[in-house]
């Protein structure tokens, strides 16, 4: 009997339902702090931003605003889970406790995926009102129908992961159930991919910049900052599986998983915003930290002028000369650079 236990006058083990082990509790009692306040500033100091530069919200930030409500629930159902069992070894937890603990593990799917998918969105969003560029267009609206079919194909799954669905959270019944190790390489392995891809998509953009090497590595890492999310998304699956090989005491042995999918929703929300907060730090004049490139397609983003300098085509009856760069500042203090195309009659 330990020292605590003979003070005490108790005899419980630890980890169980009236006394949980309070060592792993209190690590995901702190990532819940983390979860429900740091995103929330986030997202607050992203409005601040947008009050600062005089500018209205915008899609990309009404869709972030979904997401926190999302993450809000996320987190919710992780403090019900902690007065359910979480933390304890299941033999020692009540059987409705245990029934109301897999109710919302199987709730789970369905607002975890709402919120990445909306955090996704905003970014792409974010990209589709920053770059013009064809291909930057393209690639937007197809990672975006691939999220949203993520996002509906793992709800469907969710919903026929047990059938009848009452069987997740009573085994008594009759029935089948997905293979967890399935399931989990189903949910986070495209989720992962999607991640790699829109952390990369602009990256082609900003390297192509006719600046200094130094302001392209500095706007890289601007948009690569949401590699910390993909972090935890690795983490969270490698979490997942192990947790498949734990056995059946899940109300113990799910506390990482649990933590990971608490923390990695957070920092994607943050992730996402801080490009957003330029403003905030911007000390006057142009914005040094960034420079964008976006191609005007179409003749309304064309633009003539007559004392500019180029090179002219020898051949045919119209030229082709590169114009001075039409340079604007975007609201979230990124100074934008068109480089305008100037098309014009030739001499005859």
């Amino acid at each position: 009997m330990s020292s605590s236990q003979q003070s005490s006058g108790h005899t419980w083990t630890e980890g169980d339902f009236e006394h949980p082990n309070e060592k792993i509790r209190h690590s995901l009692i702190v990532a819940l702090v983390f979860a429900f306040t740091l995103p929330t500033v986030a997202v607050g100091l992203r409005l601040l931003a947008r009050r600062i530069t005089g500018s209205r919200l915008f899609l990309d930030d009404y869709l972030i605003l979904v997401a926190l409500l999302f993450k809000y629930g996320c987190s919710t159902g992780v403090v019900i889970l902690l007065y359910n069992g979480l933390g304890s070894h299941i033999e020692t937890v009540p059987k409705e406790n245990v029934e109301r603990f897999f109710k919302i593990g199987w709730a789970n799917p369905f607002v975890y995926t709402a919120n990445v998918m909306f955090i996704k969105l905003s970014i792409l969003a974010l990209y589709r009102r920053l770059f013009s560029i064809k291909y930057m267009l393209f690639g937007v609206y197809f990672m975006g129908m691939v999220v949203i079919l993520w996002a509906v194909s793992i709800w469907v799954a969710a919903i026929l992961n047990c059938i009848p669905v009452a069987k997740f959270w009573d085994r008594s019944i009759e029935g089948a159930c997905i293979d967890p190790d399935k399931f989990y390489y189903g949910t986070q392995i495209p989720n992962i991919i999607s991640d790699v891809i829109i952390l990369l998509m602009p990256q082609g953009v900003v390297w192509s910049l006719p600046v200094a090497k130094s302001q392209k590595f500095l706007l890289s890492c601007v948009f690569m900052v949401g590699g910390l999310a993909l972090i935890f998304d690795i983490v969270r699956l490698v979490a997942m599986l192990h947790l498949t090989q734990q056995g059946d005491d899940i109300t113990y042995y799910q506390m990482p998983v649990v933590m990971w999918t608490c923390t990695e929703a957070g920092v994607g929300i943050i992730a996402a915003c801080l490009p957003n907060l330029r403003p905030l730090f911007k000390t006057g004049g142009r914005g040094f930290w960034s420079q964008l490139r976006s191609l005007s397609h179409g003749s309304s983003k064309a633009h003539l002028n007559s004392d500019s300098t180029g090179t002219t085509s020898s051949s045919g009856h119209r030229s082709l000369r590169k114009g001075p760069v039409d340079s604007c500042v975007a609201e979230e203090g990124i100074e934008i650079h068109r480089y305008s195309t100037i098309i014009g009659e030739s001499e005859k």
